[in-house]
This record gives C-alpha cells, sequence and structure tokens, in this order.
C-alpha cells in the first residue's frame, strides 16, 4: 500500500465524514454519536481484510486526536469522500474495494444506532447511505451491493 500522508489522513477521516452526514453536523458530535462510530468502526476492522484493518486500527489508536483533526479539518462531507474516492481510486483493488465496503458498512452500523430501537435504518439515513455509496464509486461504477442490503 502506497499512500501519502495525505490520502492517509482522508481515509481515516473517511469515517467521522459518514458520521457527520448521518448525525447532520461537523464536529461537536453527541458521545452517543461518537460510540456508535467507534463501535462499529472496531466491529468492522474484526472483519475486514489485513490492509483495511490495519487503517480501521490506526482510525481508534487516538480518538480523541482524531476527532479534533476532522473539526480542524474543514473540508465537507461530499468533497472528504471525493478524496477518500480518488486515494482508494489510486491504490486500486483489492484495498479500495474493501475500504470502500467497510466505509459503508460503518455508515450501516451508525446508521441503526440511530434509527428505531437501535436496529433499523430510517428512510432519510437509508437515502443519505445510498448518496455516501454514490460519492465514494470510482467515476462510472455502480454502488456496491452493501449499500442496498439489509
Amino acid at each position: 500500500m502506497s499512500l501519502t500522508s495525505q490520502e492517509m489522513r482522508s481515509l481515516q477521516l473517511g469515517p467521522l465524514w459518514v458520521l457527520s452526514a448521518l448525525a447532520g453536523t461537523h464536529g461537536r458530535f453527541d458521545p452517543l454519536a461518537l460510540d456508535a462510530l467507534w463501535d462499529t468502526v472496531v466491529a468492522t476492522a474484526l472483519r475486514a481484510p489485513p490492509q483495511t484493518r490495519e487503517i480501521l486500527t490506526s482510525i481508534t489508536a487516538d480518538r480523541s486526536s482524531l476527532v479534533m483533526a476532522f473539526e480542524l479539518d474543514g473540508r465537507p462531507v461530499a468533497s472528504g469522500l471525493v478524496h477518500v474516492a480518488d486515494a482508494l481510486d489510486r491504490v486500486g483493488p483489492p484495498l479500495a474495494e474493501d475500504f470502500r465496503l467497510a466505509l459503508l458498512r460503518i455508515g450501516d452500523g451508525i446508521a441503526r444506532a440511530y434509527g428505531p430501537f437501535g436496529r433499523s435504518i430510517t428512510t432519510e439515513h437509508r437515502q443519505l447511505l445510498l448518496l455516501l455509496a454514490e460519492l465514494l464509486q470510482p467515476c462510472g461504477s455502480p454502488p456496491p451491493a452493501a449499500a442496498h442490503s439489509r
């Protein structure tokens, strides 16, 4: 994996952009929303292939510093996720597909935490997940099936 430090930072911030989209805020996240994020990142990392697991693990290493970096970064959700997609396009498969799927799983987990009884996804969040899947795709590619699952 040959990512620049800027590309790696974009990948590390990816889950926070997903949270930002679903929470409707850029920073100053509710502590329960952050708990849902970290729980979902850890659960996703456990099932992820090694390279994706490595990136997801780096996200959880210093959570407060990562949230601070996110708040200082200033890129809106769409721009940030386009930078994530660009970095993934450059590294190519299998990391690109694995990490995109991991971000969508993280989004799914966060959306479920926000949903009724913490077990289902609202229609609004489902639409947001579909939009996030579109933003993460290489130009001209259909979103992964995971965005439509469950």
